[in-house]
């Protein structure tokens, strides 16, 4: 139990990543819906792609590494028990639901934005709002992991 506080502090730094990047999101999405210029418009969709990319993964392997850790350090908690821990089996379920989604859903769409953008074809606004309707389904769940996070010593 001698590194928990830190891994617990380290756990907690890269939830706010993932919560900075959620108020990140919704600015450039707006600059970018409101960009007139072609061109400006597709720099701030790679930027936008790029941000995406460095937060997720930051955000992700940083909440993964250490949530392990802190499971693992912890005799009180477990994988997927709901016996006793309700809110993080809740968050465990909500994290493998990011999981996939990001593997399976966001990976391949900004791919598929990237390859618009390159070919400056007419589907990048609608590939594009594609990829922001699932970061925007990742950001409300990582948020409802946050309230879980913070409210399980009051409510449990």
């Amino acid at each position: 139990m001698k590194f928990y506080p830190t891994f617990l502090t380290l756990h907690i730094v890269f939830a706010g990543v993932w919560i900075i990047f959620f108020a990140v999101d919704i600015v450039l999405k707006s600059k970018i819906n409101d960009s007139n210029e072609k061109n400006m418009k597709y720099k701030l969709m790679e930027l936008y792609l790029h941000l995406t990319n460095l937060f997720g993964i930051v955000g992700f392997v940083g909440i993964a590494l250490t949530g392990i850790a802190l499971v693992s350090l912890n005799p009180g908690y477990g994988y997927f028990d709901m016996s006793h821990a309700h809110w993080l089996a809740t968050k465990q379920i909500i994290f493998i639901i990011i999981l996939v989604n990001t593997f399976f859903r966001i990976i391949p769409a900004a791919k598929k934005l990237r390859n618009y953008i390159k070919n400056e074809e007419d589907k990048v606004d609608a590939q594009f709002n594609s990829v922001t309707r699932i970061n925007l389904l990742i950001n409300i769940l990582v948020i409802i992991n946050f309230i879980f996070a913070i409210t399980h010593r009051f409510l449990g």
